[in-house]
């Protein structure tokens, strides 16, 4: 997200640039000025929706490595196993080698907080789990990144990959709180189990936010 803000700002910069050179031209000449704004701003666009997209597909890889990676496997050659893993997966979601390097090292600073050695603890265990459930008169989907049963109630915790700063990580964990509200009504309607946690956990500091 910082990365876009300053792409954005670049950008904008570079439109306003090519106006104050219009303003000083002929009207022939205004004709490439206006030209060459049509196309950066075209430009501009795309390279936010292509941002977007690999952000999204890079916040897939990571979701798939912490659903795939044996919660059991904590040996010191687990960080060797998800980076072979996250090369061989990071083709299939549109990203290079570089991409897959980040999302292992997010992948295995995840696998070593606390939490996680929860679920290994745990009583049961669900990733990735798929929720339906009537909350009033609408009906919710969703899937659950992480739910452990811990002595006798649940622990919902959700991955976000977002590249954001420590400073900002209990404002954006609260923007998911409602989700996760949400789902952990759902959660209790179906286990016959109160909720104890809902825990956002951000990859790329390698730290739980509770919610």
């Amino acid at each position: 997200h910082l990365a876009d803000t300053t792409d954005r700002a670049a950008h904008e910069s570079d439109l306003q640039a090519l106006v104050d050179l219009a303003e000083r031209l002929d009207d022939t000449d205004k004709h490439i000025v206006v030209a060459m704004r049509r196309a950066a701003t075209l430009r501009a666009a795309g390279d936010y929706a292509g941002a977007e997209a690999a952000g999204r597909d890079f916040g897939s890889l990571v979701h798939r490595l912490l659903e795939w990676v044996p919660l059991e496997d904590v040996d010191e050659a687990r960080a060797d196993r998800v980076r072979v893993m996250a090369e061989a997966l990071a083709p299939s979601f549109g990203l290079d080698a570089f991409a897959a390097g980040r999302a292992a090292m997010q992948v295995e600073r995840a696998l070593s907080l606390p939490v996680l050695d929860r679920a290994r603890r745990a009583r049961r265990v669900w990733r990735e789990l798929s929720l339906w459930f009537p909350d009033g008169p609408h009906l919710v989907e969703g899937i659950v990144d992480l739910v452990f049963e811990e002595t006798g109630a649940l622990v919902i915790v959700d991955y976000k990959s977002d590249a954001i700063d420590e400073r900002d990580a209990l404002a954006q964990a609260a923007h998911h709180a409602t989700q996760l509200q949400l789902y952990g009504r759902g959660l209790a309607q179906a286990a016959g189990l109160p909720v104890r946690e809902r825990l956002v956990l951000f990859t790329a500091l390698g730290r739980t936010v509770p919610v």
